[in-house]
């Protein structure tokens, strides 16, 4: 990994020797999107997540609520992000233009959904509609959309439009987060409302396409917040359907009898002095019932694996590392390939070359 801080040695160094040599990456884009572990790399669209964080005496079903709150938010195909309209005035002060600020306008998100077999986001859409609007359950009513349904003689004792006695909002927030690098950057909207909501159409001739609604959401202010996906931070991911069981090779899940590499003992025990020395913080050993089996199971695995060991075993690994160095290094010498890396050798791992017929090239 390419590393900023060095870079001003690097070019001295080799601007006394072979500048750039044969082969170089001293583009502007290596250094802006490598640079520091892909600092700043760009994000990308679709890693996301969106969590509706629902008034739950608002809810005619509450088996939304208990059992398919988390699912809602898996459901979402795609999300727009809060976009601004910043209004401004221009005036006249004696004779040089000015321009002030005088208000700002949130414009509405569309949010599109998968339409589910288990009628998920058609539970949902429906108790917002029940919950603000009196028409869903009135109408189920016999006769109260007849024409004589309001005359005295036939009055009906039901109500309609939002005449439902739903003072508070259904929807107390809907959280964006966006995911990068275990990373997360949110945009909470505060007292969002439904302002139109869709369901795609029906095509007989149509085979392929899954079917989806559209929501657009209203609301009344954005808040952010920036921080890390650890500790749950991130409300209602990897919650619903998430494998959280850790694979065989990382400490929690086994690792390997060997000293180095991935699953290692030196990985097991950083991670574990790592979580012991985080204490409660977020990762930490104590932060939550997950991370001190996470961290339990890490110990103990790394304990077993050192205990197989072997003098043999540690000595290959000590010579693979150093066989892969010294390779690396003649080649660097003999071919002036500066600043390139090269695979090394494990164990008894064959990698042979292959020759390939580039369009007649070769």
């Amino acid at each position: 990994m390419a590393n900023k801080n060095n870079s001003f040695l690097n070019q001295l160094g080799n601007g006394f020797l072979k500048p750039k040599g044969q082969m170089a990456d001293w583009q502007h884009a290596a250094r802006t999107f490598v640079d520091d572990d892909f600092r700043l790399a760009p994000k990308v669209k679709f890693l996301y997540h969106v969590y509706f964080d629902i008034n739950k005496t608002a809810l005619k079903n509450l088996e939304l609520n208990d059992r398919h709150k988390n699912e809602i938010g898996i459901l979402v195909k795609s999300v727009d992000l809060p976009k601004f309209t910043l209004k401004t005035q221009t005036f006249n002060q004696y004779n040089r233009k000015k321009v002030v600020q005088t208000s700002h306008d949130f414009s509405p998100i569309n949010i599109q959904f998968h339409d589910d077999r288990a009628n998920i986001i058609n539970t949902l859409w429906q108790n917002y509609y029940a919950y603000y609007y009196a028409d869903s359950l009135t109408a189920k009513k016999a006769g109260s959309y007849e024409r004589n349904a309001m005359k005295n003689n036939s009055y009906l004792f039901g109500t309609y439009g939002l005449d439902n006695n739903s003072s508070k909002p259904f929807f107390n927030e809907i959280i964006i987060y966006q995911l990068n690098g275990r990373k997360y950057s949110s945009y909470t909207l505060k007292k969002p409302v439904i302002s139109s909501f869709g369901s795609d159409n029906h095509l007989s001739s149509d085979t392929g396409t899954a079917s989806g609604c559209t929501m657009t959401v209203a609301y009344e202010a954005v808040t952010y917040d920036i921080g890390s996906i650890s500790g749950g931070a991130v409300k209602g991911f990897a919650q619903e359907h998430y494998d959280k069981s850790p694979s065989p090779l990382s400490p929690q899940g086994g690792g390997t009898a060997t000293l180095l590499g991935t699953g290692g003992v030196v990985q097991g025990a950083l991670e574990v002095f790592g979580s012991l020395a985080k204490n409660d913080q977020p990762g930490g050993v104590f932060n939550s019932l997950e991370n001190f089996v996470n961290t339990t199971a890490a110990a103990i695995n790394t304990y077993e694996n050192t205990k197989k060991l072997t003098k043999s075993g540690v000595k290959q690994e000590g010579q693979n590392l150093l066989l892969g160095g010294t390779l690396a290094a003649g080649l660097v010498a003999t071919t002036n390939l500066k600043n390139t890396f090269f695979p090394t050798k494990k164990n008894d791992e064959k990698t042979e070359a292959t020759q390939t017929d580039l369009g007649g090239f070769l």
